[in-house]
């Protein structure tokens, strides 16, 4: 039997307080995995129940045919990388390496051996007798991957170990992991309220609001087909425009917003006389109609331009007071546009989402 790790009916309780609500989820053997989602939302409550830092208030986890209830986190076959990465500065690399090993009693000839092997498996070869202070932000990185693989985990918990990275190596540190990954087939699953490090690396992302797993698909899914408005809001950037549903029909729905009537796809089933959220992503707007089926026309006025290297921002006026971006790619051909002339954007009918109202980013 495939050791996937399920949630099964799982809730978490503190006193009065519900940090995680009836998950029901199977993590695949070898999967990359991401909990995605804002701060209190009960990602890192799933975290600790996993490693056995903490139980389940009802419900079970099981890892393949195991159930992992009363197991602590020194017997479960998991390791986990904290945000610190709690490297022991007094030891050298090889050292925080086998530190695991040694614990459990592998002989030091073989300590070594496998030692070396992690350190190839992470590109440090001849890193061995550094000292932790002696490594850049990343190296340590990489060490702390290398500690948690070393004593052969099935599951690698990782809590948002790139947060205190600059930038750019960030990016480098998340092409690293996924490399790393797929190179064991260790089951990885990780936690972060940074959208595009879940969908850069991950196999599927789940996105946690309130406790509630909101939506889990592959990161294209999350992306371009938002099941609810907090996902839709929260996974990357979008226009909102609120109002009400005037008509619906072959999978569509036409909305009545302070820029008149407009039409999306219809994909929850909103009703006529409900009240909606159209959604936009911001480089679905067209300065030039879409070629070929229906589209969906705004006349606005221009408030201002952000220019941010390969992109370029241009703000438009709403009357309800909530922005409006159209973005363009800087390829040579982005318009001189001035503040205050009017303009018309347009998108596509199948570029826009109609969901129903409930909670977003925004609120």
């Amino acid at each position: 039997m495939a050791n996937d790790l399920d949630f099964i009916d799982v809730v978490k309780r503190f006193g009065g307080f519900t940090a995680v609500r009836n998950l029901n989820l199977t993590i695949k053997q070898g999967e990359f995995f991401s909990f995605l989602g804002p701060s209190g939302c009960g990602k890192t409550t799933i975290l600790r129940m996993i490693s056995g830092f903490i139980e389940p208030s009802e419900g079970d986890i099981r890892l393949g045919p195991r159930s992992l209830a009363g197991l602590g986190p020194n017997v479960r076959p998991t390791a986990l990388i904290f945000q610190n990465l709690a490297l022991f500065p007094l030891m050298t690399v090889e050292q925080n390496i086998g530190f695991g090993l040694e614990v459990r009693g592998m002989p030091p000839a073989e300590r070594r051996r496998k030692v070396d092997a992690m350190l190839d498996l992470i590109a440090l070869p001849g890193y061995a007798k550094r000292r932790i202070d002696e490594l850049s932000g990343g190296q340590k990185q990489r060490v702390a991957i290398a500690r948690a693989l070393a004593v052969e985990p099935e599951v690698l918990l990782l809590d948002e170990p790139l947060s205190a990275l600059d930038l750019k190596l960030r990016q480098h540190m998340r092409a690293e992991l996924r490399a790393i990954q797929q190179r064991t087939g260790v089951t990885f699953v990780y936690i972060t309220h940074d959208q595009s490090e879940a969908l850069a690396m991950s196999d599927r992302v789940a996105v946690m609001s309130q406790g509630c797993m909101e939506q889990v698909g592959v990161s294209a899914e999350i992306y371009n087909n938002p099941e609810t408005a907090f996902v839709a809001s929260f996974v990357g950037e979008n226009n909102l425009f609120d109002g009400r549903i005037i008509a619906v029909g072959n999978g569509e729905a036409q909305i009545e917003t302070a820029f008149g009537r407009l039409t999306g796809l219809n994909p929850r089933g909103v009703q006529a006389g409900e009240e909606a959220l159209l959604f936009v992503r911001p480089e679905r707007l067209r300065l030039q109609p879409p070629a070929g089926g229906f589209y969906n026309t705004i006349a606005s006025t221009v408030v201002g331009e952000v220019f941010e290297g390969i992109l370029v921002n241009i703000s438009l006026a709403n009357p309800t007071g909530a922005p409006v971006t159209l973005t363009m790619s800087n390829d040579g051909e982005v318009p001189q546009i001035r503040e205050q002339s009017p303009i018309e954007v347009h998108f596509a009918t199948a570029d826009a989402r109609i969901l129903p109202r409930s909670i977003t980013a925004h609120d």
